[in-house]
């Protein structure tokens, strides 16, 4: 999606303009990098940092810090990931889908959320690869279920999983769930993006376990905005706050209220089924 594409409303044109300028200087510096696994750490069995990671955080903060100096920031790749004591605060993920963009894969992007207080006031994500761009701002720009509804049986849905071993075991659990329940299942590892192709109607839905709240807080925003339907595992609607952010979270999100329903029925994220998920697996 373009820019002139992108889902927004009334956004502070300032930040929106530093947020672009900081996506768009990121994606210019590491996309010679693109399928260039240059290692610098291993953050678990599953988790890598690439040399890309670390030039797109160091790029983006340079403008951010630059134009908004009292901004707090917290970053994917920081040291220090608490959250700062200011008014406001960017939330970057420099690059979302990491180990796709270091195996050549074109499924990735770079988040930024702009928190005021406790709530989302801005949000960006970009892909690097294909320039496709998000955006979203305070509120939703209309009422859910706008766009036709898709059933479980025809919809192309993703699966996202932290790293935990728990959140991988339900994930494989989840997924057998809903094989034969629905047309594709997909497991594309960049959350951010997936959650702003459904936004579009471009994936029907998304069933995510154990994420951290700066992995999925962007889309999640341009959910809220486009009038998709999120909810938390006990079928309640899931705002992203800062509230959010020292616990996993979980949810169901679908472009049409009724799928998220046959989602959530299908899968049921609550605690005691997913520990029963487990035994079988």
């Amino acid at each position: 999606m373009t820019t002139d594409q992108a889902v927004a409303v009334t956004l502070p044109s300032r930040q929106l303009s530093a947020a672009r300028r900081a996506v768009h200087a990121a994606a210019a510096a590491i996309r010679a990098e693109f399928g260039v696994r240059e290692i610098t750490a291993y953050k678990g069995p599953s988790d890598v940092q690439l040399k890309a990671d670390l030039v797109a955080q160091r790029t983006i903060i340079e403008i951010l810090s630059e134009e908004f100096p009292d901004y707090g920031i917290v970053s994917e790749e920081g040291l220090d990931t608490s959250w700062p004591d200011t008014r406001h605060t960017w939330l970057v993920d420099p690059l979302d889908g990491t180990n796709n963009f270091g195996y050549g894969i074109a499924h990735c992007a770079i988040a930024i959320t702009l928190f005021s207080g406790s709530r989302i006031v801005l949000a960006l994500v970009f892909d690097p690869i294909l320039g496709r761009e998000y955006s979203a701002t305070t509120g939703p720009s209309g009422p859910g279920g706008r766009r036709p509804r898709t059933d479980l049986a025809h919809a192309t849905l993703s699966l996202v999983t932290g790293y935990s071993r728990s959140a991988r075991d339900y994930g494989r659990h989840a997924e057998r769930l809903l094989t034969d329940r629905c047309k594709r299942i997909l497991n594309l590892w960049a959350p951010a993006l997936d959650l702003a192709l459904v936004s579009t109607g471009a994936l029907d839905g998304i069933v995510c376990i154990d994420a951290k709240l700066l992995d999925v807080c962007a889309g999640l925003h341009l959910l809220e905005a486009s009038g998709a339907c999120v909810v938390g595992p006990d079928g309640r609607r899931l705002t992203p706050t800062r509230d959010l952010w020292e616990q996993p979270v979980s949810f169901i999100a679908a472009a049409h209220p009724e799928l998220a329903k046959d989602l959530l029925a299908a899968v049921n994220l609550t605690a005691g089924s997913r520990h029963a998920g487990r035994k079988k697996i």
